[in-house]
């Protein structure tokens, strides 16, 4: 790490192509060379050293169980042990045990519970620590929560050893800048570095010139040192040979680009060759790394939204919390979540920017239902959430399973909770909320609040917890209960702002407890706030008179530039009249929501579905049959307008993966009520897919994304697994019937496995139609392979299967005639 900022570290580039030249089989998992062809391993590992490589990175991409099974452990020690003799061959270097992705969704979306993926990477990381790996390198992650549990794994092992290694975290984004599950660059970032990861990296998927603006943006957000290792561009085939199109000479060019971004580290990934990296390390090594200049900015994020404090004044919904509320009571003691996620849907429609969820409450198990609630939240909601408890082990539950950045809600200036709390902010991150408040109480001066957030400052630094990440409550307190309240609260803001520079927070609701038309004096204390510099207010988005005022305030205050945000909220609605309706109903503890046109139009089980309200969206179908309607008519009304709808909104960046797959888990409860009632021929009659991971490919991710959604959609799928022969795959439709085949592969090695699948099938069954896709794959790509249709994502898939079977049912038809 002495090195970082000094000179550029060179980390090495593909492995697999590599072992493929020397003789390794399409379908072999690499890993198993280390030990049964070891010397051949070392030849790639010395031929990368000898290209000038600094990092080498053991030939372990997938030695986890999930993989391997019960030979994972020895194979991680005998890359590392490998890799180590080369680099001892060469005289210098150092070698990273390298660990990717399980390959399995985690739940709530797939099978593999969060713990189990934490476990299997600890092991991996262990076995690699314990084998003397200089540091450990995760790659390749396309999924926020998986990529957390991979950090806590190695982390966790690293404690296991008693040894503290360098870790570096690298993830590969799409086009747009997102991970495979929505989240974006910034979100990613934050959470990493609020991980502990000593550098950030971006590798796989696009060439250097495609990576530019990814890496432009990962600089910007990211304190640590940065790394990029892009594709030799996007793979074509040539001749029925998968190539990289970037030579060695073109890679330098566009590194040099990269690095004169500002990065620390540069390498490859797929493609990349020995030739590629000398070439690259000939053309920067005049250059000197630029000083990180990045900003220094604490940014909270959730799955698939990420926000940088101080932008603007942050709307923190306030009402999943049991205080007062009997409702949401009884729905925690009956362990009803589907409550929950109504709020949280119906916050975030209302416009709030993260939630507060608390669910605290004397004869529940606190830690188990925070853990719960966070997790099923995140299922239907992509907003930041703050983490509100008083039970650190019902916080750490809930920390740990949380996909990103969280609010952390609170530490105080006891010493006890400080003791208690820090620690926890420390291990897995966040922005931490600071109550001033210690063991003599709330002080009744500016000047004494003032005091603790000095104190907690100097104890959060001795953590390693910068000023930064803490965002200040000044405490609300009644109006009714003092004058002077209020402005003691509004002058602690404007103090912590000018004296100290950090974020502030305020539970501004408090305000006006006691006394008349709440919303108007909790609206214009929320605007006297605002005008102080606070950073958030934590309220009621559902109460209009406080949203609009918090709007109002925000862009008078300078902190909305241009009047932006206000004019695209208000500029189009005339003359706006404040009113105090809140925008619910609650009738028999179901809420009914506004939204916008396209989600109003819907059936209100349509907009269910749309929500991710799995429950909500069965129970309204199962009220809907009781009262006579027919079942195939709810499919048309109902489940179908709903997913069409979520698809809709993903295909515009409007929704997310996550998102995407709650609508379709609604989807299928709702169905699952109109199932019972059709008749058994009618039940099954679905259209028959056939879905694989081809074989030597033992990733499927991607492919089990689209069985859920195809699924969801009606269809009957045949799921052959991973690393599937293609006869096996022809068997499969001789004996189902089906017309439909989806092929996966993320790893360039087994695009010709894919190839010869296809050739097999257009041989043997001529009416089948194929689509693929993957990480590695391009429309032309899959033209060139002979398939019938390529899936760019998972709802690409579903609209070519729709469109597949419509023309398939269409020549039927014809033939009938």
């Amino acid at each position: 790490m002495s090195l970082w900022g000094k000179r550029f570290l060179y980390f090495d580039g593909a492995m697999g192509t590599l072992l493929q030249a020397r003789g390794m089989k399409a379908g072999e998992e690499p890993e198993r060379w280390n030990i049964a062809r070891p010397q051949l391993v070392k030849e790639v590992h010395l031929a990368y050293l000898e290209a000038g490589c600094d990092i080498i990175a053991s030939n372990t991409f997938g030695a986890t169980r999930a993989h391997l099974g019960e030979d994972a452990d020895a194979l991680m020690t005998a890359g590392v042990k490998v890799a180590m003799e080369a680099v001892r061959e060469a005289g210098h270097g150092w070698v990273a045990a390298d660990i990717s992705s399980l390959g399995r969704l985690l739940q709530p979306y797939g099978d593999m519970p969060f713990e189990e993926a934490v476990q299997q990477f600890r092991e991996a990381a262990q076995a690699g620590l314990t084998a003397g790996a200089d540091l450990v390198l995760i790659e390749t992650m396309t999924d926020l929560l998986e990529l957390k549990a991979a950090v806590l794994g190695a982390r966790e092992a690293m404690e296991a050893v008693g040894l503290q290694v360098p870790l570096f975290c690298s993830a590969a984004f799409d086009g747009k800048r997102r991970l495979l599950t929505g989240a974006d660059i910034r979100g990613t970032a934050a959470m990493l570095v609020g991980l502990g990861a000593d550098a950030v990296g971006l590798n796989c998927g696009l060439g250097p010139k495609d990576l530019l603006e990814h890496t432009r943006e990962l600089l910007r957000w990211c304190e640590k040192p940065v790394f990029i290792s892009p594709n030799a561009g996007v793979p074509v085939v040539v001749s029925g040979i998968t190539t990289f199109p970037t030579d060695a000479k073109d890679f330098a060019q566009e590194m040099v680009q990269v690095a004169e971004l500002g990065v620390w580290g540069l390498g490859g990934c797929c493609g990349t060759t020995p030739a590629h990296l000398e070439s690259m390390i000939r053309s920067t090594k005049g250059l000197n790394p630029l000083p990180r200049n990045g900003e220094e900015a604490c940014v909270i994020s959730g799955r698939s939204v990420s926000l940088a404090m101080g932008e603007k004044p942050l709307l923190i919904g306030e009402r999943i919390n049991p205080t007062g509320k009997p409702r949401m009571k009884q729905a925690l003691r009956e362990g009803d979540l589907d409550f929950l996620l109504r709020e949280a849907v119906a916050q975030a429609e209302a416009g709030a920017d993260a939630l507060d969820v608390n669910v605290g409450l004397p004869g529940i198990n606190e830690p188990e239902m925070l853990s719960k609630a966070v997790t099923a939240i995140q299922t239907v909601c992509e907003l930041p959430l703050q983490i509100d408890s008083a039970d650190a082990q019902a916080m750490e539950a809930a920390l740990r399973v949380y996909a990103g950045k969280p609010i952390i809600n609170s530490v105080s200036g006891k010493q006890e909770v400080l003791t208690q709390v820090l620690p926890l902010a420390r291990k897995y991150g966040g922005a931490l909320v600071v109550l001033l408040l210690d063991d003599n109480g709330i002080p009744d001066t500016a000047q004494g609040r003032l005091a603790i957030a000095r104190r907690v400052i100097r104890e959060a630094e001795r953590w390693g917890i910068p000023r930064r990440e803490l965002l200040f409550d000044a405490l609300t307190l009644a109006a009714s209960g003092g004058e002077g309240a209020p402005g003691v609260t509004l002058e602690t803001l404007r103090l912590l702002r000018e004296e100290l520079g950090v974020k502030t927070v305020l539970g501004v609701s408090n305000v006006s407890f006691g006394l008349p038309q709440r919303p108007l004096l909790t609206a214009a204390f929320t605007a006297m706030a605002i005008g102080q510099g606070l950073s958030a207010a934590i309220l009621n988005p559902l109460e209009p008179m406080v949203r609009a005022m918090m709007d109002a305030a925000s862009a008078i205050s300078g902190r909305d530039e241009g009047f932006a945000r206000y004019l695209a909220a208000y500029g189009g609605q005339g003359d706006y009249v404040l009113t105090s309706q809140l925008r619910e109903q609650e009738t028999a503890g179901n809420l009914t929501l506004e939204s916008d046109g396209a989600a109003q139009s819907l059936d209100p089980a349509a907009q269910a579905i749309l929500q991710g309200l799995a429950s909500q969206a069965a129970m309204l179908v199962r009220a809907r049959l009781q009262e006579g309607s027919p079942p195939l008519g709810l499919v048309e009304s109902c489940v179908m307008p709903g997913l069409a709808e979520a698809g809709n909104r993903y295909e515009q960046g409007r929704l997310f993966l996550p998102q995407l797959l709650q609508s379709a888990q609604a989807a299928q409860a709702a169905f699952e009520e109109i199932r019972r009632r059709l008749p058994r021929e009618q039940a099954d009659q679905g259209k028959k897919v056939i879905l694989a991971t081809v074989q030597g490919d033992v990733h499927d991710i991607g492919k089990n994304i689209v069985k859920v959604l195809l699924r969801n959609y009606g269809y009957s799928v045949v799921d052959l697994g991973r690393d599937v022969p293609p006869q096996s795959v022809l068997e499969a439709v001789q004996s189902s019937h089906a017309k439909l085949v989806g092929l996966s592969a993320l790893m360039t090695t087994t695009v010709p496995a894919m190839e010869r699948t296809i050739a097999l099938l257009k041989r043997e069954a001529p009416d089948v139609r194929v689509m693929v896709g993957g990480a590695v794959l391009t429309q032309e790509y899959a033209d060139q392979i002979g398939a019938d249709g390529y899936g760019k994502d998972a709802m690409a898939a579903v609209r070519l299967a729709e469109r597949f079977c419509a023309s398939q049912e269409g020549e039927s038809g014809a033939g009938a005639k």
